[in-house]
C-alpha cells in the first residue's frame, strides 16, 4: 500500500477513486520504451448522465465491465510514463446507456494528462520549435498545436481597461499579413505585453482602440513610439490626453545613420587617392559611431593600421580630420547625442537651431528637419524615463521564435506563441523607474 501511495504522489495522482497497483512494467511506445503503471477507476454514479434518473440501487444502474485506457502522465529523463487505467462502466436500466466514469486527471475524451499539457505549455514559452517539443515530450505535433491554441486563447487580453503608458511598434510578421508587418503593444511602465495586432495600418489600430470606452482612452497619459509619421498624427486623436514620446534609441539610431552615410561618402572620395585611410574608415566604423564621451583616451595600444601606440580617442580624431565636412558633421551629431544622454532639451534645441547658420550634407539636413518636426515629442523623450526598450527586446525574441521554428505561416499561431512566451511564466517583480528623469536623479542623490 505504501508503494502505491508513493507512485500516486510521485506522479501527482490526486483522484481518490483511482487505485494504483503495485507493479511497474516497460513497454514500447512511439518508438521508445515507456514505463507503465496500472490502476483502476471506480465509483458509483449519483445519477445517469444520459437520462438523469437518480441511482438509488441496482434497480437503476449496474456495473457493466471496464473500459481500458492509456494515459500519458509525464516523462522521466525523456522516457514516457503511462498509466494503464481500467475505468468502470455502468449500464442504466432505464435508458440503456452505458456511461463510463471520468477522472480529473485528464480532460474528457483526452489521453494526455492535464499536468503533461501544462508542461508542454511551459516548453512553448521557450525559444524552440514545436517539432522539437513534440519529440522531447513524446507527443504528437497535433497535441502541441492544440495546447498552443488553447493556452494562447486563455492568455489573450479580455479586459476593457488600458494602461496609462502605452508603447507601440511594428515587427516583421507572416506573409499572409498585409505588407508582412504587424503591430505590438506594451505597457511601457512595467514592461508587460498588452496585445499583438495583425495589421499595423491606421484603420486596424483605430478599430482596436475604439473598442475601449472614451473614458478609458482619456486615462492614457503617454504613447511611446518611433518616428513613424503615420502613427504620429492619428494617435493624438484616439488618446486626447496622451503625450507622444519618441523612443530615445530611435533618435540616436537616426543620428548615427546620418553620420555613417557621411563616413561612406568620405570613403568613396579617398578610395584610390588614400587607400590606407580608406581601410581605416572602413574597418574602424564602430569607433566613429561610438559616443564621443565613451571613447578611451587613457589606454595606449598598438594597431596594425597606425604607427606607434594610439588610444581610441586619437584614432577617431585622425579619421574625422581626413575631411573638413566630415569633422563638422561628427561634431554636430555627437553634440546632439550628448544632449540626449544628459536629457538636456534646451541644449538639444539650441544645437538644432545652430545648424541653420551653416550648410550641411543633404542627408544630415534631412535628419535635422525630421528632428525639428518631432521637437515637442523629443522634449517629452528627454523629460520622461519611459522608452520602448523592453518592446525592442520583445521584437528580438519574436525573431528568435520565428527562426527556431523555421518561420510561421499562420499569424494566430505566431501570436499565441508570443503571448505564451511573454505572459505564461511568472517574472520577478521589476522595480519601476520614476516617471521623470528629475525624480530619478533626485532619488539617486538621496540614496548616495
Amino acid at each position: 500500500m505504501a508503494e502505491t501511495n508513493s507512485i500516486a504522489n510521485l506522479f501527482d495522482i490526486k483522484d481518490p477513486h483511482i487505485k494504483i497497483e503495485d507493479k511497474v512494467e516497460k513497454k514500447p511506445y512511439k518508438g521508445q520504451i515507456a514505463k507503465v503503471i496500472f490502476g483502476t477507476l471506480s465509483y458509483p454514479f449519483k445519477a445517469c448522465p444520459s437520462c438523469g434518473v437518480v441511482n438509488h440501487s441496482t434497480q437503476d444502474m449496474i456495473k457493466h465491465g471496464f473500459v481500458n485506457t492509456t494515459i500519458h502522465l509525464s516523462n522521466i529523463r525523456s522516457q514516457p510514463v503511462l498509466l494503464k487505467l481500467k475505468k468502470q462502466r455502468y449500464h442504466c436500466k432505464h435508458c440503456g446507456a452505458t456511461p463510463t466514469v471520468t477522472t480529473s486527471l485528464v480532460d474528457f475524451g483526452c489521453f494526455i494528462a492535464i499536468d503533461n499539457k501544462r508542461y508542454i505549455a511551459l516548453e512553448l514559452a521557450e525559444e524552440q520549435s514545436m517539432k522539437l517539443i513534440s519529440k522531447h515530450l513524446v507527443v504528437s505535433d497535433y497535441t502541441v498545436s492544440c495546447v498552443l491554441k488553447k493556452t494562447g486563447k486563455s492568455l489573450s487580453p479580455h479586459d476593457q481597461s488600458l494602461p496609462e503608458h502605452i508603447g507601440i511598434d511594428e515587427f516583421k510578421s507572416v506573409k499572409s499579413v498585409t505588407e508582412s508587418m504587424s503591430c505590438i503593444l506594451m505597457d511601457t511602465e512595467n514592461g508587460t505585453l498588452m496585445d499583438i495586432l495583425r495589421d499595423r495600418k491606421q484603420a486596424a489600430i483605430r478599430d482596436y482602440f475604439m473598442r475601449f470606452s472614451y473614458e478609458a482612452r482619456q486615462r492614457v497619459k503617454s504613447i511611446t513610439m518611433d518616428m513613424y509619421r503615420p502613427y504620429y498624427q492619428f494617435l493624438k486623436g484616439i488618446f486626447p490626453n496622451a503625450e507622444i514620446i519618441i523612443d530615445r534609441f530611435h533618435l540616436v539610431q537616426h543620428l548615427n545613420c546620418s553620420l555613417n552615410k557621411e563616413r561612406v561618402r568620405v570613403m568613396k572620395l579617398i578610395k584610390t587617392s588614400r587607400p590606407t585611410d580608406y581601410r581605416k574608415l572602413k574597418q574602424l566604423w564602430k569607433l566613429i559611431l561610438k559616443n564621443r564621451e565613451e571613447l578611451d583616451f587613457n589606454n595606449y595600444q598598438s594597431h596594425r593600421l597606425f604607427d606607434g601606440l594610439v588610444t581610441e580617442k586619437m584614432i577617431v580624431n585622425y579619421m574625422v580630420s581626413i575631411d573638413d565636412r566630415f569633422e563638422k558633421v561628427y561634431r554636430l551629431i555627437n553634440d546632439l547625442k550628448t544632449d540626449i544622454a544628459l536629457h538636456n532639451f534646451k541644449h538639444f534645441e539650441k544645437d538644432i537651431e545652430e545648424t541653420r547658420k551653416y550648410s550641411l550634407p543633404r542627408q544630415v539636413r534631412t535628419t535635422i528637419q525630421t528632428l525639428q518636426y518631432y521637437l515637442p515629442s523629443i522634449e517629452n523623450s528627454l523629460k520622461y524615463t519611459l522608452s520602448n526598450g523592453v518592446l525592442e527586446g520583445t521584437n528580438n525574441k519574436i525573431k528568435n521564435i520565428k527562426r527556431s521554428g523555421y518561420g510561421y505561416r499562420n499569424f494566430d499561431n505566431l501570436r499565441y506563441r508570443i503571448l505564451i512566451t511573454q505572459k505564461l511564466t511568472v517574472k520577478a517583480n521589476k522595480k519601476i523607474r520614476p516617471l521623470l528623469f528629475e525624480e530619478e536623479e533626485r532619488a539617486m542623490k538621496d540614496a548616495a
